[in-house]
């Protein structure tokens, strides 16, 4: 029975995984930087083929993916979100696969998969929030690491050099955070080099002729395929990916973020901080104190990858996880966007290759590559002693989850509760537009946040655009919101602020930041008479006359 537990813990954490991910997907409600990428995905459907997510000049390939879940399983929130679920779910596979491929047993690569599918929260938590690329960017670079392990122990054909070419271009399309991946993989790459291992003698017998630029050739055409979109776009925009594009604000320099990651994002990386939020696992001094122990553990991975090098190839990947895991905080500094660190967002890469590391540490996976007679003896024991400490990193990663998706989204942990009072996230939206429906409005302007949530939850039934005075990603829904009359503008109903804000996930009473009574005040001020409709968490305000130029507040 004890040798079949591991293979239990895996079984309930990959299923727990599920039920934490189906109650998040039936519980959280739509948000707008989701339901743009859901309006993405429902074009390509209609056949407009857009390189990046809208408004920027990176985030691509993942829409694609959502449309492909759209279509045919799911046309609404529940579809859209699940798509990073399942891209989640395609990750802990490459996880076991990449681990496998780095001589770990099935049953340790098991464990290892199932590790980077509960663990941490964080990343759990977005994986049910479809912001654009970031699932399809993780799994492009665990196909990368995988084919890059393939190259490095010379068991690559042409297909396996191709994939990896297609895997590097679609992912530097999908995002520029492939690069957490490209440092392993070429460190890998590099340990494939016969020079580095082979008598100068045998390397010009491998060496001589024109054949060897051809696996060269054949991972270069992948590159060029995989991100043929990335270049068509920027062939048209004079290159305006390679511009880091929104500063960080004031005061939040290259350093100022090195020193993020470590306070706020490693935590919450290592499950032991809340997202969104960061309050710590079991209050600051417990929580503080684990991670204590964590940063000792991991710094014992680190020292035992740069103690194995000597080994050569057979520590090869150990290395090359010890290098990204090293790597991984100064790259991070680099994406100016990075000081944003209350959801975990940007640091959703780090966990798989923490997993990495932590398996292809345990003795047992190196000495798998030996063949000593006295490591072969040795083998069994410590194949037992690796799995038992797997397991335990493993039952420590699920409570984990389960103890902060408890504390951070009120997740239940007994199971009467959990399947107990589910209901629609989105229905307070929905009653928006069922009222709008029913007053004959059309078109409206809303902030962001509001605007592009009713426009996924009811195609075709209204038109809503985010103000002149709001970030606006569609040109088209401004337009058509641009020549409608009348016009109307949605703010939080007062008295409802507090649901309006649950049902948005946004603090904005309105378009621009003004409250209803701010608007009001400015149409009475200069002579324009409004009417108000209630729409439930929603006013609409209907000015007698277009506000062509409404002045910034303050």
């Amino acid at each position: 029975m004890a040798r079949h537990l591991p293979w239990v813990l895996v079984v309930l954490t990959g299923a727990y995984g599920i039920l934490v991910r189906v109650w998040l997907l039936a519980h959280l409600p739509l948000f707008g930087d989701e339901a743009v990428v859901g309006l993405m995905g429902r074009g390509i459907l209609a056949g407009r083929l857009d390189a990046f997510y809208w408004g920027q000049d990176y985030g691509g390939a993942e829409p694609y993916a959502v449309a492909a879940v759209l279509g045919p399983i799911n046309g609404g929130p529940m579809g859209l979100n699940a798509t990073p679920a399942i891209l989640a779910a395609v990750a802990s596979v490459l996880a076991y696969a990449v681990l496998r491929a780095g001589r770990a047993g099935r049953l340790l690569a098991a464990v290892g998969g199932a590790m980077v599918w509960i663990w941490p929260y964080a990343a759990t938590w977005n994986s049910v929030r479809e912001i654009g690329f970031r699932g399809a960017t993780l799994c492009c670079g665990l196909v990368l690491v995988l084919c890059a392990l393939r190259v490095q122990q010379h068991r690559a054909g042409t297909a396996t050099r191709l994939i990896l070419g297609l895997a590097a271009g679609a992912g530097w399309w999908a995002s520029p955070e492939i690069v957490y991946f490209a440092v392993p993989a070429v460190v890998l790459l590099v340990s494939s080099w016969d020079r580095l291992f082979s008598s100068p003698a045998l390397d010009q017998r491998r060496w001589s002729g024109p054949w060897h630029v051809i696996p060269l050739l054949l991972s270069t055409a992948g590159i060029v395929i995989g991100a043929l979109p990335w270049l068509y776009a920027n062939v048209r925009s004079g290159f305006a990916s390679l511009h880091l594009g929104t500063p960080a604000p004031p005061g939040f320099g290259y350093g100022t973020r090195v020193s993020i990651f470590f306070h706020d994002v490693l935590p919450s990386q290592l499950g032991l901080r809340t997202v969104p939020g960061g309050a710590w696992l079991g209050g600051s001094t417990l929580g503080q104190a684990l991670f204590g122990v964590v940063l000792v553990a991991l710094a014992v991975m680190l020292v035992r990858a740069a103690w194995v090098a000597r080994l050569g190839r057979a520590a090869a990947p150990l290395l090359a996880s010890g290098v990204a895991v090293v790597a991984f905080p100064f790259l991070y500094a680099i994406f100016p966007t990075s000081w944003y660190w209350a959801d975990g967002r940007y640091g959703v890469y780090l966990p798989p290759v923490i997993v990495l590391l932590a398996v292809w540490s345990l003795p047992s996976v190196i000495v798998s590559s030996s063949t000593a007679g006295a490591h072969t003896r040795r083998r069994g024991p410590m194949m037992r002693t690796a799995v038992a400490l797997a397991s335990v990193g493993l039952v420590a990663g699920a409570c984990s989850t389960a103890v902060i998706a408890h504390e951070s989204a009120g997740i239940p942990t007994h199971p009467g509760a959990f399947f107990s009072g589910w209901s629609d996230p989105n229905q307070a939206a929905r009653q928006v537009i069922r009222s709008m429906a029913a007053h004959h409005l059309r078109t409206a302007y809303g902030d962001y946040w509001t605007a592009y949530d009713l426009d996924f939850l009811a195609p075709h039934t209204v038109t809503i655009s985010p103000s002149p005075l709001d970030l606006r990603r569609s040109d088209s829904l401004a337009r058509t919101v641009a020549r409608s009359t009348p016009q109307a503008w949605l703010f939080f109903a007062p008295g409802h602020e507090a649901a309006a804000g649950v049902t948005f996930s946004n603090p904005e009473p309105g378009p621009g930041g003004y409250s209803q009574a701010a608007f009001t005040g400015y149409l009475t001020a200069h002579g324009d008479s409004y009417r108000v409709i209630r729409l439930g968490v929603l006013d609409a305000v209907i000015p007698d006359h277009p506000v062509r130029h409404l002045p910034p507040l303050g």
